[in-house]
């Protein structure tokens, strides 16, 4: 319960800072960027998320090959799908789905929860990398073009920007010298690591780290192959909007375009569904510190929402066909239960 209501008032958050940018930018804006994406021009973008997706779910596939589960990319672009959607609707857009990934993944192909958790945690570990690199850079290309809406909010994004790196510079280390990252956490709230380590729940806590570090060794080819297919990934992302922008906007340097899309990324770190609201906000706000237009940059905002929510929709086919077969084998255990 408190889970739905946490959501309804960041669902709410998220309208009124849609309502409020739209608003200001034009109501036009919107019709605009419902023909952007019913062009040949959304189409190409929408093409391109696709794409984007595709090297999502090779990456994921890798992992677990390296595990020894050799899957096809079709079962498993269909689990990634559900969790894509559920992380982009729910609060945090890079987050919320993993558990889903986790449940099915273990669920559809019988793997233990160690490599099930192991393989999504993985995943999220890499792209969570280059999410960042390409952010720091995007933040510093904007920094030379333009500011901060207030000291506050530049703050802010210092302390999350730091926050993030130290934990992954932290894990990094640790998964190159082969060091327990939990057991430092244990060891600095005090607490013994045998109180976790023999219970059932930490054991499998523990195995699933194993599994992890196993997988960051800079001796492994496959460590390197998932740094690139999540570069790709990234860069694609980047491409996208320049895409985008060079249709809003033709000419525009490189520099510029990683400024917006860094700042843009900032949204996805606020806690509202699909960054509604605060992706309109951090585009036209770039946008216009760039020189580039207020009202451009919340079509660019929508048309960059819109182009994810195509694939989310496919998601929820998805996660509906997922449901519902979870719901007939449970039927069917029930059924059993009485006969016996």
């Amino acid at each position: 319960m408190k889970k739905i209501v946490k959501f309804l008032i960041a669902l709410s958050v998220g309208l009124f800072l849609f309502w409020f940018i739209v608003g200001k930018a034009g109501w036009e804006r919107l019709s605009e960027a419902l023909v952007f994406l019913m062009s040949l021009k959304g189409l190409l973008v929408i093409l391109l998320t696709f794409i984007i997706g595709v090297i999502s779910i090779l990456r994921w596939k890798l992992i677990l090959r390296v595990q020894g589960f050799d899957l096809r990319a079709k079962d498993l672009g269909q689990l990634w799908a559900v969790g894509f959607t559920i992380s982009y609707l729910t609060p945090v857009a890079l987050f919320g789905g993993e558990a889903f990934r986790i449940y099915l993944t273990k669920k559809k192909f019988n793997l233990s929860w160690e490599k099930s958790a192991a393989s999504v945690v993985i995943d999220k570990i890499l792209d969570g990398t280059l999410f960042l690199m390409f952010l720091i850079a995007g933040i510093l290309a904007f920094l030379f073009y333009g500011y901060f809406p207030s000291k506050m909010t530049a703050s802010l994004v210092c302390l999350i920007i730091l926050g993030l790196a130290g934990l992954l510079l932290l894990f990094y280390f640790k998964a190159m010298n082969r060091e327990s990252v939990l057991e430092w956490f244990l060891k600095l709230f005090g607490v013994r690591k045998e109180k976790i380590k023999n219970t059932k729940n930490g054991k499998i806590i523990f195995d699933t780290e194993k599994e992890i570090i196993s997988f960051f060794s800079p001796k492994k080819k496959a460590f390197w192959e998932g740094l690139s297919l999540s570069f790709l990934r990234y860069f694609l992302l980047f491409f996208r909007a320049a895409l985008i922008i060079f249709f809003l906007k033709e000419g525009i340097e490189a520099s510029k375009v990683l400024a917006i899309y860094g700042f843009t990324n900032l949204a996805l770190l606020v806690p509202l569904p699909a960054g509604l609201g605060s992706l309109e906000a951090a585009s036209a706000f770039s946008f216009r510190v760039l020189g580039l237009g207020f009202a451009t940059g919340t079509i660019f905002g929508m048309v960059w929402r819109g182009a994810d929510l195509v694939l989310c929709a496919l998601g929820l086919v998805f996660l509906s066909k997922f449901g519902a077969d979870l719901a007939e084998a449970k039927i069917l255990q029930f059924i059993d239960g009485l006969r016996k």
